[in-house]
């Protein structure tokens, strides 16, 4: 069920993206990419955590931005993504103390979901090899645009839940960096997909206690803007 679930997320995330390429495809045409760049739509699913947070469950994201990937010659190439959507955390943390006693009886045994949402920059390095097949790695930098925990607690009556903005409880920017594994598809092999690990460097998380670093798995796709660019 899981892996059905990723794949309609993908599959929707897909249609969504040659929406949008054929709809800049008719504004700036081809000249967005030739034999040595390339320019479009990335997409990915993730697995969200972070350390010592006491978090028991990942977070899954969907994200999507923009790419662009330079040739330098058959094996360097650069790529990098600049991530509109994008959202990092954690799940199943446990509650802490909400300084409020009416809140507290509700939510004190409960567990919340951290959210994060990040403009975000990934740049890596590529080597291609065989002409299909590709490792990268690169740094990362995000600047933080809303965070929240969301409180769940599960009552008889049903579920209840808050929303608090910790905002001022996260750091502004996260650094990290990027690796990963990919392969290039397609009649042209201008269509890449693949699988990365975003680690992070920085403490996310203000005068808490150990430092909370994020980690994200991905499954991802950039696919170049423009016609008969998309065609798997």
């Amino acid at each position: 069920m899981k892996f059905k679930a990723i794949l309609i997320i993908l599959l929707f995330g897909l249609q969504t993206s040659l929406r949008a390429q054929v709809i800049m495809s008719l504004i700036f045409g081809d000249k967005l990419n030739n034999e040595n760049n390339l320019f479009g739509i990335h997409l990915d699913y993730s697995l969200n955590n972070m350390s010592m947070s006491g978090a028991q469950d990942p977070l899954k994201s969907f994200n999507l931005g923009l790419f662009y990937s330079h040739k330098f010659d058959e094996n360097w190439h650069m790529n990098i993504d600049l991530m509109a959507k994008y959202r990092r955390g954690a799940g199943g943390i446990a509650a802490y103390d909400l300084e409020d006693s009416s809140l507290n009886s509700f939510y004190a045994d409960s567990e919340l979901t951290r959210k994060i949402n990040y403009f975000s920059i990934p740049a890596s390095m590529r080597y291609a090899f065989q002409g299909t097949y590709f490792v990268e790695l690169g740094p990362q930098v995000s600047f933080r645009l809303k965070a929240q925990d969301i409180f769940t607690s599960d009552l008889t009556q049903g579920d209840l839940t808050l929303e608090k903005d910790i905002r001022e409880q996260v750091k502004r920017f996260d650094f990290g960096f990027v690796s990963g594994i990919g392969m290039y598809i397609g009649k042209d092999k201008v269509n890449a997909f693949g699988l990365r690990y975003h680690g992070g460097f920085s403490d996310v998380m203000k005068n808490y206690e150990g430092k909370q670093n994020h980690s994200q798995i991905a499954i991802y796709a950039n696919l170049p803007i423009g016609r008969g660019k998309a065609g798997l």
